[in-house]
């Protein structure tokens, strides 16, 4: 018996088979394209976020601040204030508190505006305001206002026709409206000082203030003084003749200044004349002439003004001038 051959090689045939089988699959796989899985769509959502930043501040230059206006005054503690109170507290505005000139609520509206009280009015007579006449013993009692102690008194002080500022009495005038306790602007000197100084006559309850000043201003600088026509020296405003806050008039020679050395003139030219008032010859109101001072060696002849108040009281006035 013939063994088997283990090792015999495979045939021709099976190799061309295997072969052809290989070629087959290698064209179907090169003509059939490979199916890949669809990819999904990627969706992309978008988030808007608002942050709020807060603006940088660009640095700037700080604004130039404009300079103060200063106006026109003095301040209180200046030797010029202490000059002006010297002649304010020397004058008749300095001095307002009197028992005979009216201590009372009514009469204050011009002797002390700051105690004035706009519901006061004048009383029946006898005692129609608070007041002590000069031939009366005590105070008369009006009841329809009061009376105001002295250390009450407010008067007339620079607040009431200045304003004040930063420690100083502003150099305009304004009036001091006390009902509002603000300063009102005036136009002119004059209608500051015609607050009170009005052409009235007595005591009245529809404003009266018992004074008289017939004074016009802009016309004859001497109406109910002295001088002739034509003036040079026409008054425009009430301080043009009186110191405002000393209240001192001005005299002759003030306007008149050339009559001293003008040839023509006897004042200027006569040594008889030189102690001789202007008025003592140029006045044509009928009033007296006297020496002033009276009974002294060195005394100066001028006009007196010999007057009687409401309350009786008889003064006698002397115009008085520097030469």
């Amino acid at each position: 018996m013939h063994k088997m051959n283990r090792s015999k090689k495979p045939t021709r045939s099976w190799l061309m088979l295997v072969g052809m089988l290989l070629v087959v699959g290698l064209l179907a796989s090169c003509s059939t394209p490979a199916t890949q899985a669809p990819t999904p769509e990627k969706i992309i959502e978008t988030v808007v976020v608002t942050v709020m930043v807060e603006p940088t501040a660009v640095p700037t230059e700080a604004p130039t601040p404009e300079p103060k206006v200063i106006k026109p005054g003095v301040d209180l503690d200046s030797p010029e204030y202490q000059v002006v109170m010297a002649a304010w507290e020397a004058s008749p505005h300095g001095q307002t508190y009197d028992l005979g000139k009216g201590p009372n609520t009514y009469c204050s509206r011009c002797h002390s505006p700051q105690n004035w009280d706009p519901a006061s009015a004048p009383d029946a007579a006898p005692n129609c305001v608070t007041c002590k006449f000069a031939t009366d013993p005590e105070l008369r009692i009006a009841t329809t206002m009061d009376f105001v102690p002295e250390e009450d008194w407010m008067g007339i002080g620079c607040e009431t026709c200045h304003a004040t500022e930063d420690g100083r009495v502003l150099a305009e005038v304004s009036w001091l409206n006390v009902i509002t306790m603000e300063h009102e602007p005036v136009g002119i000197p004059n209608e500051l000082c015609g607050k009170c100084h009005v052409d009235s006559q007595g005591v009245k309850a529809t404003g009266g203030r018992g004074v008289t000043h017939a004074v016009t201003l802009g016309g004859s600088a001497h109406l109910n003084w002295a001088g002739a026509l034509p003036q040079d020296h026409r008054p425009s405003y009430c301080s043009d003749c009186h110191d405002p806050h000393s209240l001192a008039p001005k005299q002759c020679i003030d306007c008149h200044e050339e009559v001293l050395t003008l040839e023509t003139h006897m004042k200027g030219t006569q040594e008889a004349h030189a102690a001789l008032d202007c008025l003592a010859c140029h006045d044509a109101s009928g009033m007296d002439v006297a020496p002033f001072p009276p009974e002294t060696e060195d005394a100066r002849w001028t006009t007196v003004v010999t007057e009687t108040s409401r309350s009786g009281a008889v003064t006698t006035s002397y115009a008085k001038s520097p030469v």
